[in-house]
């Protein structure tokens, strides 16, 4: 089964652990205030995607794409990034909770493949 492309398509207040996304390829979408707690987001790809105040904590991606998504004022405790496909991996962080996130032996470099970037204001 193909994947669908779903772009630009805004979420909000959504519960993923009760109604679980699609298995697609989601690109220049925008999640605020969504619920990916425990949910198994397994072989998901995001590309330039955003989520704002969403709840990610103890999430189930392995082999997840994240290309270029921004994470704003998340909650991800207990996440294994180092499961995440490592394929073009550029992940940003704005105020988020990283508690007992793991990024083992993942190659980080600012402006690198793989990208992780946190800010603060």
């Amino acid at each position: 089964m193909s994947q669908k492309i779903i772009e630009s398509i805004s979420f909000t207040n959504i519960n993923f652990l009760i109604k679980p996304l699609a298995q697609n390829e989601y690109e220049n979408c925008k999640f605020t205030s969504c619920i990916f707690s425990d949910a198994d987001l397994t072989d998901l790809i995001f590309i330039d995607c955003e989520f704002k105040s969403c709840d990610f904590s103890m999430a189930k991606i392995i082999n997840t794409s994240f290309r270029g998504s921004k994470f704003i004022n998340c909650k991800m405790l207990g996440l294994n990034f180092n499961n995440c496909d490592a394929f073009l991996l550029a992940l940003n962080f704005e105020d988020c909770k990283l508690n007992l996130s793991s990024f083992y032996k993942l190659k980080l470099k600012k402006n690198g493949i793989y990208q992780l970037q946190f800010a603060r204001n």
